[in-house]
């Protein structure tokens, strides 16, 4: 969908905030150009094959600290400062990389950069959905994963023609540049409203629809101080997020969808990508830092596309489409390993196939449950529960992606490489089910409208149990007669 001139500065202010969630990828991608090099005769910082995977997975563990506070900090301060405040945790980050040549600082800048992570997976999201009009909501959410993809392809692209000081250099321009661009951007006029600052909502609101003046967003403005007042007016506690039965639907079918892109494994493939490529001894078409820079460029572009479409096709056809194809090829992938590691089937010269494999795996899901975990987490919930709500979502996330990124390497030296692909199939025929029967299509629907249809069905789901309880009952009675 082209920008107009009602748009172009949703499209704007959603790829400068996007550029918090660039850097997060730019730390995940890091390390992948890199992690050969450190356990290597070369190495400045040599490492045993159990650090290096610490190395690649502690930064999950900062990222498990800061979502919960940043999610009740988001409601209390608002969502623009706290994601100014990532900045400087990963300037100071960079700059212990800068500096340091041992293994246990290093621990040290990945769990820094962890905090910071936590932070732009609760809040970005929420900026994103609440700055869009329902007409391209869900293309602005695809800015999420197209970004952090970009800043993952960066270092796929850079790392493995530079040195290990200019590659640090390199990543720390990322806050310095969002540091001086995203603090020109409007607040949320959500959050606003919710403060009772309407006067700054409805400027920020004018700013975001190209308007002049206020007045010609007022109708919008009207629409949005109903929909957080009737929100807010519920408002208990934090822990309404599972004690009211239309969040804990939401955040089960957001859960559901964030889950499903970390158990295909996305976070461990990437992360282990060169390494993945470099376990065949025949000699390949390309090196495997060139095999992982197409792959890069393939999600990117993938990325792109599910933009175009997730406002047009909807968000159900993507993601089933998606976990489907991730199961197919991610099986395949398995097979070809297997039949490298354990068997005596000379398959090393046709290397190329997973290449192949592995790249339509990571394609189909950029273009499906990659681009669509943003959106939903940013649509679903209320706003006296969207903040806790999408912290809830990036610790489950971290903790799964922790597990997977820590454990990839572990089965691959002890059992197999194919071992995890088989898992992480079986994984995406799960999600596939469940995504069937329990995720609702929200395409062209304001916020307002999706919280509506929750409760709607909601009520329906306990209507229908009532119903077929007093029909037990009926029939219990007859029985007994």
């Amino acid at each position: 969908m082209a920008p107009s001139r009602r748009t172009v500065r949703q499209y704007v202010a959603a790829f400068i905030s996007s550029i918090a969630v660039l850097m997060c990828g730019s730390t995940i991608g890091w390390i992948t150009p890199i992690i050969v090099w450190f356990k290597g005769p070369k190495s400045e910082i040599p490492m045993t094959s159990d650090e290096s995977s610490w190395v690649a997975s502690i930064i999950e563990l900062g990222n498990f600290f800061t979502p919960l506070p940043s999610g009740i900090l988001v409601d209390k301060i608002g969502r623009k400062p706290c994601l100014l405040s990532i900045a400087p945790m990963y300037i100071a980050s960079w700059l212990l990389v800068l500096t340091t040549r041992s293994v246990f600082v290093l621990y040290i800048a990945r769990i820094i950069q962890g905090f910071a992570m936590g932070i732009v997976f609760t809040v970005l999201p929420m900026y994103l959905a609440e700055i869009a009009g329902p007409d391209i909501r869900g293309t602005l959410s695809t800015f999420f994963q197209g970004m952090f993809f970009t800043g993952i392809q960066i270092q796929y692209c850079i790392g493995p023609y530079v040195s290990y000081q200019n590659l640090a250099y390199i990543s720390l321009t990322f806050p310095v540049i969002f540091l001086a661009t995203f603090i020109w951007m409007p607040e949320s006029p959500y959050y606003l409203i919710m403060k009772n600052q309407d006067v700054e909502a409805g400027i920020a609101l004018a700013w975001l629809r190209g308007e002049d003046s206020v007045v010609n967003v007022d109708d919008e403005l009207k629409a949005i101080k109903c929909s957080v007042a009737d929100e807010m007016a519920n408002k208990k506690s934090w822990t309404d997020v599972i004690s009211s039965k239309t969040d804990r639907r939401a955040l089960m079918i957001a859960l559901i969808v964030a889950l499903s892109e970390i158990m295909s494994g996305i976070t461990a493939v990437l992360t282990y990508a060169s390494q993945t490529f470099n376990s065949s001894e025949s000699k390949a078409f390309l090196t495997p830092d060139e095999y992982t820079i197409i792959l890069g460029f393939l999600i990117v572009f993938s990325t792109v596309f599910a933009a175009g479409q997730i406002d047009t096709m909807g968000r159900r056809p993507l993601l089933l489409g998606s976990s489907i194809g991730c199961a197919v090829f991610e099986f395949l992938t398995g097979v070809y390993y297997f039949l490298l590691e354990k068997t005596d089937i000379y398959v090393s010269k046709y290397n190329w196939i997973a290449f192949i494999l592995i790249s339509a795996y990571c394609v189909v899901l950029a273009s499906g449950l990659g681009a669509t975990v943003a959106t939903v987490q940013g649509e679903l919930f209320p706003a006296n529960t969207r903040g806790i709500a999408s912290a809830v979502i990036a610790t489950s996330v971290t903790i799964l992606s922790f597990f997977w990124m820590k454990i990839y390497q572990v089965i691959s030296d002890n059992i197999g490489i194919y071992l995890n692909y088989f898992i992480f199939s079986a994984c995406c025929i799960i999600s596939t089910i469940l995504i069937y029967f329990l995720v609702p299509e929200t395409k062209g629907k304001t916020l307002a409208e999706i919280q509506i249809n929750l409760v709607k069905k909601t009520e329906k789901i306990e209507t229908n149990d009532v119903i077929l309880e007093d029909i037990s009952t009926i029939n219990s009675i007859k029985n007994e007669k």
